[in-house]
């Protein structure tokens, strides 16, 4: 088992601006990371106001806010679960990074390059350029996007429309903080994706016969799988923002309701576990050499078995020899690399994120009480 000096530092969010502020306000206190103490912080300070400025402006204008489904969807759930994910997530790709310095996938040759890849990941993701580029994306969509009409308690009429105290707070600050988180992991995970495609033209040592039938890969599928929750705090605005601009299509048009969630879900696996693609060509290699060689020693092994017992000695009893353990391991071992795939998914990992992709959906119909008349109207679409 290897062992790195750069490698116990790492980190994928650990870093950065924003980090720092954070540890600066107490929310995070390193070297723990308290996730709830984050998440409550947030919404303390996009959601409280909110209210507090709602009720401040009038009845009217809190009934309003209270009766929109969206507002609140993205600052008490979307946006702690995107704050509460991280330690998580981080967890998942610092173990997913030394994994290939403890299974030895990374040859000694190389190993001084891997930790070259892992320290270029910690300069990007301190980079201070990339967090002032975002918030200098959110706070220009702030400006140009103008309030969506149909959201009365953004504006208050006394005597011309103009934008009202809870109105503003929401558009210079709450959505401006949760498309920012939003972005930021945008980025971390373009970070890791360029670790992994810097990762994946290192010479590594890939095995055919690994149980994971991925060449000892198989634990890149199970870290993609823990970006599921960021992929489902995306999901809530996406769902929530159909529910209030097409409530009605819920049980008219079931179909043209589901399909935006649909294509966000199939669009987030894709981005998910694309990175894995970068691995193929290595996997194709290793199965190329594994099949000859295995083939080889199977059909040795095979041909002195026969020889042994069905024509040198055809009336010795081969019970309890353990010849026929022999071969049955090594049948198992070169079905193992015959099986071998050139893509290191797991259907599991890939159910997660679908999952977490459509489970806002999922929720607001049973919220809304339509779940099961929307199931009874695709299936007689489908039918």
């Amino acid at each position: 088992m290897a062992d790195s000096h750069t490698l116990p530092d790492f980190s994928l969010v650990r870093g950065g601006p924003f980090f720092e502020l954070e540890r600066g306000l107490r929310i995070i206190r390193p070297p723990g990371f308290n996730a709830v103490w984050a998440a409550v912080s947030v919404t303390l300070v996009t959601w409280v106001p909110l209210m507090l400025l709602a009720l401040l402006q009038g009845p009217e204008s809190t009934r309003l806010l209270f009766s929109e489904l969206q507002v609140h969807a993205e600052l008490l759930l979307s946006l702690p679960v995107i704050v509460a994910a991280e330690p998580y997530i981080d967890c998942r790709v610092c173990v997913a990074a030394r994994q290939f310095l403890r299974a030895n996938l990374v040859e000694d040759r190389s190993r001084e390059s891997f930790e070259a890849c892992a320290r270029s990941l910690t300069r990007w993701r301190d980079a201070r350029s990339i967090e002032l580029m975002l918030l200098g994306i959110v706070i220009a969509l702030a400006i140009v996007s103008p309030p969506d009409p149909a959201r009365e308690w953004f504006f208050v009429s006394d005597p011309t429309p103009r934008l009202s105290l809870p109105g503003g707070w929401y558009q210079c600050v709450s959505q401006p903080l949760v498309r920012f988180l939003a972005f930021r992991w945008a980025w971390r995970a373009i970070v890791w994706g360029v670790f992994l495609l810097r990762v994946s033209r290192l010479p590594l040592r890939l095995v055919p016969t690994h149980p994971d039938q991925s060449g000892g890969l198989g634990f890149l599928s199970i870290c993609q799988g823990s970006f599921a929750p960021v992929v489902f705090a995306v999901a809530v605005p996406v769902a929530a923002y159909s529910f209030r601009t097409n409530a009605s299509a819920i049980t008219q048009t079931p179909l043209e309701y589901i399909m935006p969630q649909v294509l966000y879900a199939v669009l987030a696996c894709i981005a998910v576990f694309a990175p894995l693609g970068f691995f193929s060509w290595q996997l194709v290699h290793a199965k190329r050499q594994g099949d000859p060689w295995f083939s080889a020693v199977a059909a040795h092994h095979s041909r002195r078995f026969e020889d042994k017992w069905f024509r040198r000695a055809p009336d010795a009893d081969p019970l309890g020899s353990p010849d026929f353990s022999s071969l049955a391991d090594l049948g198992t071992s070169f079905m193992v690399a015959r099986r071998m795939k050139l893509f290191p998914w797991d259907q599991r990992s890939l159910l997660s994120v679908a999952v977490a992709a459509t489970a806002p959906l999922i929720i607001l119909l049973i919220f809304d009480r339509q779940f099961l008349a929307v199931v009874h109207q695709l299936r007689q679409s489908v039918s």
